[in-house]
């Protein structure tokens, strides 16, 4: 079985960092990919994005066939989906993205606030969670949940979605609407779930250390 020194960073890490490093540039393109003469950066911006979507699986492969997980790639990873999330969400609703159609018209789609609350507040429920849960336990439990993977794709989805939308069929201009929806639903259950099971942890933990 193959051993990965404690005193390295595993492949696994690298590629976490590496997408953690990808949020700069992907915000700079974001920032300025409404303005008439930089209209491509809308192009770089999805394809960074992509690139940083393909990473997040590639890294959990890597972590599982190298046999490299590690605490510290269980923090990287969920910290790298929060803050690219965090900072699309918040720009796509300042911004919003701009077609710039050939007749002159401009549209523009802006993300609702309501949607950006419920994706951001999901996170800082989670994050408080851990808090609780270290101050209850004197333990640190970061486990994915099944909800919280799921509301996390659909979150990525919404930003891809929205990126698109200039470039989108006639069929599929109401796609980012529909994921506004789903996601602000996903992110209330998600942070319940995550609220319960915490709860149970906590209770669970404390239990077995009074019989012990």
């Amino acid at each position: 079985m193959p051993r990965t020194s404690h005193h390295k960073i595993g492949w696994a890490n690298r590629v976490t960092l590496a997408r953690i490093f990808f949020i700069a540039p992907f915000v700079l393109c974001l920032l300025n990919q409404n303005n008439a003469d930089q209209l491509w950066l809308r192009w770089v911006a999805i394809a960074i994005f992509a690139v940083m979507a393909i990473s997040d699986g590639v890294d959990g492969y890597l972590a599982r066939r190298l046999h490299d997980e590690s605490p510290l790639g269980a923090f990287l990873d969920p910290l790298a989906d929060k803050l690219l999330i965090t900072l699309a969400v918040v720009l796509l609703c300042i911004n919003g993205v701009t077609d710039h159609h050939a007749s002159g018209e401009l549209r523009t789609l802006q993300l609702p606030n309501w949607v950006v609350v419920a994706a951001i507040g999901k996170d800082l429920i989670v994050s408080l969670g851990f808090v609780v849960i270290y101050m209850s336990t004197h333990t640190l439990l970061i486990k994915p949940r099944w909800l919280g993977k799921t509301c996390t794709t659909v979150e990525m989805l919404l930003v891809l979605s929205m990126l698109l939308w200039p470039s989108l069929p006639s069929a599929l201009s109401e796609a980012p609407r529909i994921l506004w929806i789903a996601t602000t639903i996903l992110a209330a259950l998600s942070a319940v779930d995550y609220i319960r099971s915490g709860n149970h942890y906590i209770i669970s933990t404390n239990a077995a250390k009074k019989t012990e």
